[in-house]
């Protein structure tokens, strides 16, 4: 009987819940899939660019580095609030210098990655073992199965 009441109290909760917050679920729900669809977009017309692989890397090295900030302090000289513009630690008087600078930094992570791409894919094409060596190819006899045969600890197999 308790355990109706709880269950009946329960389901009104999340009815009143779900009629208080629909109008914001659903907005929500509706962003997000316009984004899925944008992106699928986006995916699709890039297959056709050439130059859509340089845009995802400077996007994903962009990502990894911190955005301009902005700080106030005191003039030496009037006393005034001056704002200054932060970056890696670094203060400048325009936002153009500072911008400047987390372009170079994004450029540099993105030539990185271009620099250590040959030597990632060479170590990709070769498959290491666990032991770290490099696993030889299939032996030319194989037959394609997978079968262990079965052998006795002072047996070996010729």
């Amino acid at each position: 009987m308790l355990r109706d009441v709880l269950t009946l109290f329960g389901f009104l909760a999340v009815a009143i819940l779900i009629y208080r917050y629909h109008r914001a679920m659903l907005d929500a729900l509706r962003r997000f899939d316009a984004r899925n669809v944008q992106r699928i977009r986006d995916q699709e017309m890039e297959k056709a660019d050439p130059l859509a692989h340089y845009r995802h890397t400077l996007k994903t090295a962009e990502e990894q580095v911190e955005a301009v900030g902005t700080v106030t302090v005191r003039d030496a000289r009037l006393g005034t609030p001056v704002a200054l513009f932060v970056f890696d630690g670094e203060r400048f008087v325009a936002r153009e210098d500072a911008e400047r600078a987390r372009a170079e930094k994004v450029r540099a992570i993105a030539r990185g990655y271009y620099v250590e791409l040959p030597a990632a894919l060479a170590e990709r094409k070769e498959q290491t073992t666990v032991q770290g060596t490099s696993a030889p190819g299939p032996s030319p006899r194989s037959t394609g199965s997978n079968v262990v045969p079965l052998r006795r600890g002072d047996e070996t197999l010729h």
